[in-house]
């Protein structure tokens, strides 16, 4: 259960990094919705209901949302991203 609460988190900060903040805060809040059952998903969509899509989105929220307001974690993301999409592209 750890592993996969710490792998959520790694793979939230790595969609931060790639995708702007208004992409995972509908996405968020879907899955919050569904987490707490206030949401009923179809069969195709209940992996968004998920513990690790809402540690996953939720991070990935949180990062983009304080990269949005404070410059030097904007940076950050920049400095972890550049590396990346040269690793990728290749």
């Amino acid at each position: 259960m750890t592993f996969e609460i710490i792998i959520s988190i790694c793979l939230g900060i790595g969609l931060a990094v790639s995708v702007g903040f208004r992409v995972f805060l509908p996405l968020f809040a879907l899955s919050l919705a569904s987490y707490s059952n206030v949401w009923d998903l179809n069969e195709s969509w209940q992996c968004i209901g998920s513990l690790a899509a809402l540690v996953t989105l939720g991070v990935a929220t949180v990062v983009e949302f304080f990269a949005y307001y404070i410059p030097y974690v904007d940076n950050l993301l920049d400095t972890i991203s550049i590396p990346l999409e040269l690793l990728l592209v290749q």
